[in-house]
């Protein structure tokens, strides 16, 4: 489905981390953006459209212009998020104000300069094995990055809005109930998880499958959109995420216990995953 035409100004508006509460429930009722959420570690459920998703880490959904939507962490495991907000046309001769409008008497709800088509965008759940999901996720990220830093560079939201609507014409829904991994890729995440803290090479996954590594290689890629040292990464991170908000460690101790035995390079990997330092992932209170 087409969604970005050669006249469109697209822009992104805001995007941020949100970390839920133990059975937190958190309703937006009209948000004045094209939306992406992924989910970094929890899970729960989001309900916009007249649809209900369940959703957990790797889940990206996409939400409709001028949406209503509903959170509801789960009372063991609530979900962390990464939101991104963009307006599909944004009047070239106003200025972007880069907020997202969502609640009732917001002045922007019904600012002339923006404007979109809600049945352009329908309500989709998609996964990180999507390479475009995973793509958006990433301009997300970088997006969270670039306004934690202050100030707003029109022209770079403009251009980072017009790539992630470009990045959506191939999103690919998936289905909540994913097929079942293959038996030796089942092994080697197993592995992973079991010795996150420890030194791991695709040799060293691939023999856990009684597999090659050329082999492990193609059923990373094949099933999770990911090479078998990225996903390695990025449960890591994962993994940190989930200590650093439940328990009080120091980022060194959770650096040592996801396999980063320098705590500075995982500060440095951490941020580049979610925008902030570890020391001030926890503290993160931004709604989505």
């Amino acid at each position: 489905m087409t969604t970005l035409r050669p006249d469109d100004d697209p822009v992104v508006v805001g995007a941020n981390w949100y970390r839920f509460s133990s059975g937190e429930r958190i309703v937006n009722p009209h948000v004045k953006s094209v939306s992406f959420v992924w989910i970094v570690s929890g899970g729960g459920e989001i309900r916009a459209g007249g649809q209900r998703f369940a959703v957990d880490a790797q889940h990206v959904l996409r939400l409709p212009w001028n949406h209503h939507v509903e959170y509801r962490a789960h009372a063991r495991g609530p979900f962390h998020i990464g939101t991104l907000h963009v307006v599909p046309r944004h009047d070239r001769d106003a200025a972007v104000i880069p907020r997202v409008a969502h609640l009732p008497g917001d002045p922007l709800l019904d600012d002339p300069a923006r404007s979109g088509d809600a049945s352009a965008f329908r309500p989709g759940l998609s996964s990180m094995r999507n390479a475009a999901a995973r793509r958006i996720t990433e301009f997300g990220t970088m997006a969270i990055e670039r306004l934690g830093e202050g100030g707003f560079d029109e022209d770079y939201f403009r251009a980072l809005g017009r790539l992630i609507l470009l990045e959506n014409e191939a999103w690919a829904d998936t289905h909540v109930q994913q097929a079942t991994l293959p038996g030796s890729l089942e092994l080697m995440m197993t592995f992973i998880r079991h010795h996150i803290a420890e030194p791991l090479t695709v040799a060293r996954v691939a023999e856990a499958a009684r597999c090659s590594e050329t082999t492990a290689q193609r059923l990373f890629v094949r099933h999770t959109g990911e090479s078998t040292q990225a996903w390695i990464r990025h449960h890591r991170l994962r993994e940190a995420s989930s200590l650093l908000r439940t328990t009080g460690l120091r980022v060194s101790e959770v650096a040592q216990l996801v396999g980063y035995p320098d705590p500075l390079y995982f500060s440095r990997a951490f941020r580049r995953a979610y925008g902030v330092a570890p020391s001030q992932f926890a503290r993160a209170t931004l709604r989505p």
